[in-house]
């Protein structure tokens, strides 16, 4: 049985569905989005902050090849591209009626199951120690990168990695949209970009093994039993019905 939460438009998205062809078809992808950067950006900073102030973990998910895997300073810029995914499935979404309707189920569901990860940063921490491999070593050109990112983002919020569950939901919404004969060298690069990005979070040191794990058991776990359901479900006249009253 599929989980029922997030099946039906939030009203919160009415006036950018009832004109989302304004703005050459991009006023309600620019409303997902900024849904995503305020709902899921802020969320973060917070737990993160709030975990390094705290300085308590809840276990250590350390192993052997945690210190094996090499740090890679080009890895940034596969691990930088995870912004590009929101974007990525909130535009892509606007194929036709039936990916619109899908694309707002998508993204309620994605905040929903990102809120749920940030309640298991705040019960179960884990800081990410490993980054401290990256201390003194020479990073050339991506200097100003590393003291940017380190900066903002402090060693916590380890598990399951949002870098993987995130990146990983836009992934399996597009290829749901896309995964046509004509499109399939498309979807292609998409899964290469990602396992790129997948090898980004360990070989720059902002993750352990256990986080990329962990993400993708919940990110595909949540996508077959509960995303993805729902994005079917949105076909149903009792759901249309509903987007046509926002």
């Amino acid at each position: 049985m599929s989980i029922k939460l997030g099946s039906k438009p939030w009203r919160i998205w009415s006036s950018h569905w009832n004109r989302r062809s304004e703005i050459y078809g991009l006023r309600l992808p620019a409303a997902l989005i900024s849904a995503i950067i305020f709902g899921c950006g802020f969320g973060y900073l917070a737990t993160n902050h709030f975990a390094n102030w705290r300085d308590w973990q809840a276990f250590d998910p350390q192993i052997g090849l945690d210190t094996m895997i090499p740090f890679l300073p080009w890895m940034i810029i596969p691990y930088a591209t995870l912004y590009l995914y929101y974007p990525m499935a909130a535009v892509l979404g606007m194929k036709n009626a039936d990916t619109q309707r899908e694309n707002v189920i998508f993204h309620q569901t994605f905040l929903l199951l990102t809120w749920i990860i940030f309640a298991i940063f705040i019960l179960l921490p884990v800081e990410v120690d490993i980054r401290d491999e990256v201390s003194g070593v020479e990073l050339g050109v991506f200097q100003g990168v590393y003291d940017l990112l380190h900066a903002v983002d402090t060693p916590w919020n380890a598990w399951p990695s949002l870098h993987i569950v995130q990146s990983l939901l836009a992934v399996f919404a597009v290829t749901r949209w896309y995964n046509s004969a004509g499109k399939r060298w498309h979807i292609r690069f998409l899964w290469f970009a990602w396992i790129m990005l997948v090898l980004s979070v360990v070989a720059t040191k902002q993750h352990f093994v256990w986080d990329v794990a962990s993400g993708i058991i919940i990110a595909t776990v949540a996508w077959k039993f509960w995303i993805l359901p729902l994005m079917k479900n949105s076909h149903n006249e009792e759901v249309v019905a509903s987007f046509e009253a926002l």
